[in-house]
């Protein structure tokens, strides 16, 4: 069941991440194909954690 500012609150990360790629790609040099690879990478974790710590149906 979807709780109300779910929306809201993702779209905050989603500004805010894109802050910190900006910030990585600018001020520590980071590469871009580095900023792509992290993301990947996160997300990869975040549903494997979301997978294995959820409830299921």
């Amino acid at each position: 069941m979807a709780r109300p500012g779910n929306g809201l609150i993702l779209a905050g990360a989603i500004v805010a991440f894109s802050g910190l790629c900006i910030v990585l790609v600018k001020v520590f040099d980071v590469p871009d194909y580095g900023v792509l690879l992290a993301v990947g990478i996160g997300l990869i974790a975040l549903g494997l954690v979301r997978r294995f710590t959820g409830k299921d149906p």
